[in-house]
C-alpha cells in the first residue's frame, strides 16, 4: 500500500473510502445564484462572507478556522468525536495559497476547545514585504485530501474549497482616503438620477475596485467614489472628492467648478485617473508614503484645450505589473470627438508612466494625406510588441486599425508596423487580451497576430456592443450591449455564446478575482450602498439554444461519425451575406456544440465546412455520435415497412426520385415529409425537397457519386429521419458537455507568470485527453494548438507526441535569446473543446526579466556560516583567525594616510561614541550614517542579524566583522557564483564579465589574475570608453592587496548581459602589516647600525689579541658576593 500511495496511510484510505461509499451528510458552501456544491468542511477567517471564501492579510498573523458542518440533531460530543476521528486518521485540512509567481502550503491543527481546525500563519511566512506595491492577489484552496487532488473534479467532495487572499496592507489604493470619507447614505437621495456606473478594477487584484456613479446632466454635481476590497459584496468605503478637485480647478479657472461631474475613471498600477467634465486629474503616486488624503493634479493638455471633456473617452489596457522595470507599460490615452464630416474635430493623445509627457496619437502620414478628416475611436498600448493600436474611421475608407511602434518618451512612429487593416463595419472600441485583440461594435472581430489581420466572430441585429470585460481567472471575455444583453467569448477561441440575462438600467458588470461575474448597482438595502447579483455563466451557456430553421441531411461516414448537410436557401438572402454566413448558418464558432434530435440521438460537432461542393447544400458539419440516432417509429411512419426504390433524375444525379414498392400511392410521401431525410447506412442519404404524383418524392442525395441509376433498399435497410428544422422542433443545437481536458505535467498553474533569464531554456509539457473517459477515434490526433503573442523576443518550439493510450502530448521549449525587456503570452488550447470546459485552455506569460532571487555571491573556499559571522571565532588550518572585529565607528584609510580617512562609509556605527581618526577637517566633514542616521545610539539603529552579515556598503553601519587576511595578500582568489532561488549555485563565467571597484576609493590594490579569452578582449574593445573601469572575466579572478586594514570591493556584472543589476561586495581586512613609512625604514636602519657595530667591536677585540670572554668568566663577572653579618669566631684577649 505504501508503494502505491506513499503519502497516504492505510487508516487514511479507510476513512476516505468510507466517506466516498457511505456519502455521509456533508456541508455545503454555496455561491449566490448557483446550485449548492458538496463540500466536506467550511473555512472562515474573522467574518463569514456571503458568496465565497475571502481572506485578508494584514500586518498581523493570518488565522483561519475550518470546521465540519454540524448535522441537525447531533450533540456537541458527537461533533467532537467526528473531528477526532478525522484527525487521528491523519486527515486534517491543508491550505494552499498561490498567485502567478509563488505558492505555499500550510497544514491545520486540531483545536479541541474551539472544536475546529486552525492554522496560524505569521505574515513573514507568506511575504516579508510590507510597503504598498502592485502585488498579485492570492488564490487559496482548502483540501482535506491533499494527496488525492488529482482525482478531484467540480462538485465532488474531493473538490477543494476555493477562495482568495488579499494583502490589504500592500494594495495601493486601499491605503488612501480619496477626499473626505462619507457614509454610503450620501448617495441615496440621488439614486434615481444615476444613469450609469463607472468601475475600474485594480490590475493585480480584481476584488479591489473603484466605483463612480454618473448622474444625469443638471441633476447632481460632485465627484463621489467608492472603494472596495471585496468586489462590492460586503464592504465599501465612500469618499467625496469634490472639494479636493475643486481646489485645483479654482487655481486655474475663474469660474470655479460649479457643475463638476465624473465622466470616467481608470485605476492603473500606480495612479488613479479621474476624467471629469472639467478636465483630467491624476493622483499622486499610490506607492508613495501615506501622509494624508490622496493628492491630485489637474493635467493641462494643450491638444485638448478647446475640447469638451464630457464627450471625451479615456482608454487603458489593464495589466498587472509587479516588476518596476515594466511600470512604463502603463499607458493612458484620451480621445475627444466634436462635430461631423467637414467640421469634425478629433484628437487623440497618450502618455506612458510616469505620465509626465503627452504625445499625439494619429493616423500615418499617408493616411492623413489621403483623408485628413479622421475620427479616432480608440488607442491602446500593446505591451507584448511595444506597439500602439489606433482605431479610426473615415467616410471614404471606413474603419481602420493601424499598428504603430511605441518608444520610450518619443512620439509614435509615423509608419505603421503592419499594413493598415480595413474593417467593413464601424466598431465602438478595441479590447486587448494577452492572446488576442478584439474589435467590438455591431459586430465582433478578433486578431491572433496583434492587429495585422482580423477574423469575424459574430454579428448583432439592432444593437451594438458598448463595452467588454475580461474574467482572467476563467478565460472569458464578456460583452454587453446598449440594450443590456450579454455575450461571452472564450479567450483565445473565436467562439461565442449568448447569455440570457439582461442588465438593469444604471448597473454595470464586475468580474471578481475568482472569475465570478456579477451585475452591480446602487441600492439602499445594503450597508455598503451597492447590491450585486451573480450571473451563472455556465448555466446560461447550457440553456442557450442556437439552432436554426433549416433542414439537415444526415449521412453516416462510419459507425461513430456522421456528416450533416445543411440545405441551402436559393438564392442566399442579403442578410445572410451581410452576416458573413455566405448562405451557411454553420460557422467555426459551432465547433464543440452539440446537435440533438427530437426522436433521439446526439452528436458533437468536430469540424465545419462553410461551403459545399454540391449545389443545393450550403455547408456541412462533421460530428461524433454521443448518443445513437433514432429514426421515426413504424407506428408513426408505417411506410418504412416497404421497400424503397431510388431512381436518378438526370445524368448528374444531383436529384433523385423516391418511390415506395407495393404501397397505395395515397399512403406514400406527403407534405409532412418535406425536409426529412431518408437514411440508408452504407449508402447515400436523401433529403426530401418536394413531392411528385403517385406518392413519389423528389430528393437530393448527399453522395451522388454513390447513387446508381436505380437502386432498391429493402424495408430493413432504410429509415426516415426527422431533421426538418427548428420550426418543427425536430432538432436543436446547444453548447456540448465538456469532453476534453488538458493538464500541465510540470505543475504549472493557469495564468502563471514565468520569469525567464537571458540565454535560459525552459521546458513545459502538456497532455490533452478525453475527460469523459472515451477514446479518441483518430489515431495520433493533434488536440492542442499553440498561439504566441510575440514569437520574436522568446523562441518557443513545439514537439508533438502521443503516449501509449493515444493521449496527445505537447512539449514546449522556450529560449530567451535577447537581452531586452519583453513578454510573450503562450496559449495552449483545444479548439474543438466545449465552452463549458474549464481546463481546455492554458495560458501563461513568459517575461524576459531578471528571475526572482537572482544574484551573484562570493563563496569562500572555507565557508563561514551566519552563526559564525555573528557569534563564532573560526580559524583556518594554520590556526589563524578568519574574522576581524572592526572598531566602533571605523573608517578605512585613504590615499593620504592611515589617520586621514575621508570615505562616507562608516562601519560598526554607534552615534553615541566618538569617531576615531577625526583629526583633520577632511575627515570631520566626511562620513555619513545610513542605518543610524538620526539615531542616538547603536541600539536605536535597528541592526538585525541579516544586516550585520550583509557586505553591502548601504548596510555598513551594521557591519561589525569582516574577513581577515594577513599581509601580504597576493593573488587572492575571488570565487563568484550565480545564485537563484530553488536552483543550485553555478560558477560565474563568460559572458557574465565583471568590473571591480573599491567603494572607499583606495588605490593600493590590483587585479592580478583573470582568464583572458578572445571574447573578453572583444568585449573590452566594445565597452571601451563607456565603462568606468576595466572589464574582467570572473573565471580565475585574483586580487593583490598592497595596503593594510579594510578593503571594500564592489564587483558588478556589465550591462547587457542580464536585465537586472548583479552586484556583489567583498570586504577584506589586511592584518599584521609592516610598520608604516618612515618608521619601518628607521627601525631597519638602526638594526643594521647596531648589528654592524657589534660585528666591528668583535673584530677589533680579535685583532688586538684580546681573549674573548668565556662562559665561566662571564658568570664570574656577573656573580655578586653577599656581605656576612654573622658574629666573628676570634677570641678576645681579655677572655683569656
Amino acid at each position: 500500500m505504501g508503494n502505491l500511495l506513499p503519502s497516504v496511510k492505510v487508516n487514511q484510505m479507510i476513512v476516505i473510502l468510507s466517506i466516498l461509499l457511505m456519502r455521509v451528510t456533508l456541508g455545503t458552501y454555496t455561491i449566490s445564484g448557483e446550485p449548492a456544491e458538496q463540500k466536506l468542511f467550511q473555512c472562515v477567517s474573522g467574518q463569514v462572507e456571503s458568496n465565497r471564501v475571502r481572506l485578508y492579510l494584514s500586518l498581523e498573523n493570518l488565522v483561519v478556522d475550518c470546521m465540519l458542518p454540524k448535522k441537525p440533531g447531533s450533540s456537541a460530543r458527537q461533533y467532537l468525536n467526528q473531528l477526532e476521528l478525522y484527525t487521528s486518521s491523519g486527515l486534517v485540512p491543508t491550505m494552499a495559497i498561490y498567485n502567478s509567481t509563488n505558492s505555499a502550503t500550510f497544514a491545520f491543527k486540531l483545536i479541541m476547545n474551539a472544536s475546529s481546525w486552525r492554522v496560524n500563519i505569521p505574515r513573514k511566512n507568506i511575504t516579508i514585504n510590507t510597503a504598498p506595491a502592485p502585488v498579485d492577489e492570492w488564490y487559496v484552496e482548502f483540501s482535506m485530501f491533499h494527496s488525492l487532488s488529482m482525482f478531484s473534479k467540480k462538485g465532488s467532495i474531493l473538490d477543494p474549497l476555493k477562495g482568495t487572499l488579499l494583502d490589504v496592507a500592500r494594495e495601493p489604493i486601499l491605503q488612501w482616503a480619496i477626499g473626505e470619507e462619507v457614509s454610503s447614505h450620501i448617495i441615496e437621495p440621488h439614486l434615481h438620477h444615476v444613469v450609469k456606473l463607472q468601475v475600474s478594477q485594480s490590475p493585480c487584484a480584481a476584488d479591489v475596485a473603484v466605483l463612480a456613479p454618473v448622474f444625469a446632466p443638471g441633476t447632481h454635481t460632485g465627484v463621489v467614489l467608492s472603494v472596495t476590497g471585496s468586489a462590492f459584496t460586503s464592504q465599501a468605503r465612500w469618499f467625496n472628492a469634490t472639494r479636493t478637485l475643486c481646489s485645483l480647478i479654482s487655481e486655474v479657472c475663474v469660474s470655479g467648478c460649479v457643475g463638476i461631474s465624473i465622466v470616467d475613471l481608470k485605476l492603473t498600477n500606480c495612479h488613479l485617473f479621474l476624467l471629469t467634465n472639467r478636465g483630467l486629474f491624476i493622483s499622486q503616486d499610490l506607492l508613495s508614503p501615506v501622509t494624508g488624503p490622496l493628492n491630485f493634479t489637474l493635467l493641462f493638455l494643450p491638444a485638448l484645450a478647446q475640447m469638451d471633456y464630457s464627450a471625451t473617452t479615456i482608454w487603458f489596457s489593464s495589466q498587472c505589473v509587479t516588476d518596476r522595470i515594466y511600470f512604463s507599460d502603463d499607458t493612458i490615452s484620451l480621445i475627444s470627438n466634436e462635430g461631423e464630416d467637414e467640421i469634425l474635430n478629433s484628437k487623440c493623445v497618450y502618455s506612458k508612466y510616469p505620465f509626465k509627457r503627452w504625445f499625439l496619437c494619429q493616423a500615418s502620414t499617408d493616411e492623413i494625406t489621403k483623408n485628413p478628416k479622421q475620427r479616432y475611436l480608440s488607442f491602446l498600448y500593446d505591451r507584448h510588441q511595444d506597439t500602439g493600436l489606433l482605431l479610426s474611421h473615415t467616410k471614404e475608407n471606413g474603419t481602420m486599425v493601424s499598428v504603430f511602434g511605441v518608444k520610450e518618451e518619443q512620439p509614435l512612429d509615423r509608419c505603421t508596423k503592419f499594413p493598415t487593416a480595413l474593417i467593413d463595419f464601424q466598431p465602438t472600441g478595441i479590447f486587448l487580451l494577452d492572446n488576442s485583440v478584439i474589435l467590438y461594435g455591431s459586430e465582433v472581430w478578433t486578431s491572433s497576430d496583434r492587429g495585422s489581420t482580423f477574423k469575424w466572430v459574430f454579428s448583432l441585429d439592432d444593437q451594438i456592443v458598448i463595452n467588454a470585460l475580461s474574467c482572467n481567472a476563467i478565460g472569458v471575455v464578456v460583452f454587453f450591449t446598449d440594450q443590456g444583453h450579454l455575450y461571452i467569448m472564450k479567450s483565445g477561441l473565436a467562439r461565442h455564446a449568448w447569455l440570457n440575462e439582461t442588465l438593469a438600467m444604471a448597473s454595470t458588470l464586475l468580474c471578481d478575482h475568482m472569475g465570478t461575474l456579477m451585475a452591480i448597482q446602487l441600492g439602499k438595502d445594503n450597508p455598503s450602498g451597492v447590491i450585486y447579483k451573480t450571473i451563472p455563466i455556465e448555466h446560461l451557456i447550457e440553456i442557450h439554444e442556437m439552432g436554426f430553421a433549416k433542414p439537415l441531411a444526415l449521412q453516416y461516414t462510419t459507425d461513430h461519425t456522421v456528416l450533416l448537410h445543411e440545405n441551402a436557401a436559393t438564392p442566399p438572402s442579403l442578410d445572410e451575406l451581410h452576416q458573413h454566413t455566405r448562405g451557411s448558418h454553420f460557422t467555426l464558432d459551432h465547433v464543440g456544440k452539440v446537435i440533438y434530435f427530437s426522436d433521439g440521438g446526439m452528436m458533437v460537432i468536430t469540424d465545419v465546412f462553410r461551403s459545399h461542393f454540391l449545389e443545393g447544400f450550403a455547408g456541412a458539419v462533421v460530428g461524433e455520435i454521443l448518443e445513437p440516432f433514432k429514426g421515426a417509429s413504424l407506428k408513426e411512419e408505417p411506410m418504412q415497412s416497404h421497400d424503397l426504390v431510388v431512381m436518378k433524375d438526370g445524368q448528374e444525379g444531383l436529384s433523385v426520385v423516391l418511390q415506395l414498392r407495393d404501397l397505395d400511392p395515397s399512403k406514400g410521401f406527403n407534405s409532412s415529409h418535406v425536409g426529412k431525410t431518408v437514411v440508408a447506412p452504407g449508402f447515400s442519404s436523401y433529403l426530401i425537397t418536394g413531392l411528385l404524383s403517385d406518392g413519389r418524392a423528389l430528393a437530393k442525395p448527399t453522395m451522388p457519386a454513390l447513387v446508381p441509376p436505380v437502386i432498391r433498399h429493402r424495408n430493413n435497410e432504410w429509415l426516415l429521419f426527422n431533421s426538418a428544422g427548428c420550426c418543427c422542433d425536430s432538432w436543436g443545437m446547444k453548447e456540448g458537455p465538456c469532453r476534453h481536458a488538458m493538464q500541465s505535467l510540470d505543475g504549472l498553474r493557469n495564468n502563471a507568470l514565468v520569469r525567464i533569464n537571458v540565454r535560459e531554456q525552459l521546458n513545459f509539457t502538456f497532455k490533452a485527453f478525453m475527460s469523459d473517459y472515451s477514446l479518441s477515434m483518430v489515431y495520433h490526433k493533434r488536440f492542442m494548438r499553440v498561439v504566441l503573442t510575440n514569437p520574436v523576443v522568446i523562441r518557443v518550439t513545439a514537439v508533438h507526441s502521443w503516449d501509449e493510450t493515444n493521449n496527445h502530448m505537447l512539449t514546449l521549449t522556450a529560449f530567451s535569446h535577447l537581452c531586452k525587456k519583453a513578454t510573450t503570452t503562450v496559449t495552449v488550447n483545444i479548439p474543438e473543446a466545449s465552452m463549458l470546459c474549464s481546463t481546455s485552455t492554458f495560458t501563461f506569460t513568459l517575461q524576459n526579466t531578471c528571475p526572482e532571487g537572482l544574484q551573484i555571491v562570493y563563496v569562500s573556499p572555507q565557508p563561514i556560516s551566519d552563526h559564525e559571522w555573528l557569534h563564532g571565532d573560526p580559524v583556518d588550518k594554520m590556526n589563524n583567525k578568519r574574522l576581524f572585529s572592526l572598531p566602533i565607528n571605523y573608517r578605512p584609510p585613504s590615499g593620504k594616510g592611515v589617520s586621514i580617512p575621508y570615505t562616507d562609509n562608516i562601519y560598526n556605527a554607534d552615534p553615541s561614541k566618538a569617531r576615531p581618526r577625526d583629526f583633520y577637517a577632511i575627515s570631520k566633514n566626511s562620513g555619513r550614517y545610513k542605518q543610524c542616521a538620526g539615531k542616538k545610539s547603536a541600539e536605536e539603529c535597528g541592526c538585525t542579524d541579516l544586516l550585520k552579515v550583509s557586505p553591502l556598503a548601504i548596510n555598513s553601519d551594521c557591519r561589525q566583522r569582516v574577513l581577515r587576511l594577513t599581509f601580504p595578500v597576493t593573488n587572492f582568489n575571488i570565487n563568484l557564483f550565480l545564485r537563484r532561488t530553488e536552483h543550485a549555485d553555478i560558477p560565474l563565467r563568460s559572458p557574465y564579465f565583471v568590473t571591480v571597484t573599491e567603494v572607499n576609493n583606495r588605490t593600493s590594490w590590483k587585479v592580478t589574475g583573470t582568464n583572458v579569452t578572445p571574447t573578453m578582449e572583444r568585449m573590452r574593445q566594445y565597452f571601451k570608453g563607456s565603462l568606468n573601469g576595466s572589464l574582467y572575466n570572473p573565471e580565475g579572478l585574483q586580487i593583490s592587496l598592497y595596503g593594510s586594514e579594510l578593503f571594500h570591493f564592489q564587483i558588478s556584472v556589465i550591462p547587457g548581459v542580464v536585465l537586472c543589476d548583479l552586484v556583489e561586495e567583498v570586504q577584506i581586512y589586511v592584518d599584521e602589516p609592516p610598520l608604516a613609512f618612515p618608521t619601518q625604514h628607521l627601525v631597519n636602519s638602526m638594526a643594521a647600525i647596531i648589528l654592524g657595530g657589534l660585528l666591528l667591536f668583535g673584530f677589533l677585540l680579535s685583532y688586538k689579541g684580546v681573549a674573548m670572554p668565556t662562559k665561566d668568566s662571564v658568570k664570574a663577572f656577573f656573580k655578586r658576593h653577599q656581605a656576612t653579618v654573622s658574629p666573628s669566631n676570634t677570641v678576645s684577649p681579655t677572655e683569656e
